[in-house]
């Protein structure tokens, strides 16, 4: 028998569904009048995050889209799009 060959990780990096769900709302946080409905996208980001088992992995930019969110249904999209990016930029490889 030789040197058996390492399996690759397939799993997307901690934090895939996150970064997804902060670029799905960044994208259209300009022009998309319903806030609430962005917010309720970034929840569903986090639930996608914690079943994947990856919170723990990425709590910091989890809060701080936990943060946006309530930003969002406030209406302080400027406070929001700040937030997002600075957890996107750490979800960056």
């Amino acid at each position: 028998m030789g040197i058996k060959d390492a399996v690759p990780d397939i799993r997307p990096r901690a934090g895939h569904d996150l970064l997804t769900g902060i670029d799905s709302v960044l994208s259209r946080l300009p022009a998309d009048p319903d806030h609430d409905r962005a917010a309720e996208d970034l929840m569903t980001a986090l639930v996608r995050c914690a079943a994947c088992g990856d919170i723990s992995r990425v709590r910091t930019q989890a809060d701080a889209v936990r943060l946006a969110a309530a930003y969002l249904r406030e209406g302080r999209l400027d406070r929001a799009g700040t937030v997002l990016a600075l957890a996107r930029a750490d979800l960056l490889p």
